[in-house]
């Protein structure tokens, strides 16, 4: 059933964007996710309930799926950031705002209060990075 889960949660951020490049793109692919855990909560819960380990080889291939795709839109979108580390960041951004939601942690009335605190978040983690770039330049861990 996970994998099946995330089969529909590929298809579902690909019909948000097929190929976003700009931030405003993103930010649609993110409501889509978290709008993705609100309208199927039971099998959004039981595609993160169980890790993914390797003897399931089908939701090992849906996961990577999902996060090749992310980690693209983030190079598409910002050719100079660490491709990798921004597409997590994204994910954990987006995956724990859908909880926060599914939990009763932030209100959810209406779809258009969702996409918008959505969209929020991400504009406000991508606006971050350039704000805080001396101070991250500063804070390099192991240095």
């Amino acid at each position: 059933m996970a994998a099946e889960g995330y089969r529909e949660l590929a298809t579902y951020l690909a019909q948000a964007h097929p190929a976003p490049s700009t931030p405003d793109e993103p930010a649609a692919v993110a409501v889509a996710y978290v709008r993705f855990a609100l309208e199927h909560p039971a099998l959004f819960r039981a595609m993160v309930a169980e890790p993914c380990g390797p003897t399931s080889e089908e939701r090992v291939a849906a996961t990577a799926a999902i996060s090749e795709y992310v980690r693209t839109i983030v190079g598409a979108t910002f050719p100079d950031a660490d491709a990798d580390a921004l597409s997590t960041t994204m994910w954990a951004l987006v995956h724990g705002l859908a909880f926060l939601y599914l939990d009763g942690k932030l209100g959810s009335s209406t779809p258009e209060i969702v996409a918008a605190q959505a969209a929020s978040a991400v504009h406000a983690l991508f606006n971050a990075a350039p704000a805080m770039s001396g101070t991250a330049a500063a804070f390099q861990p192991g240095a």
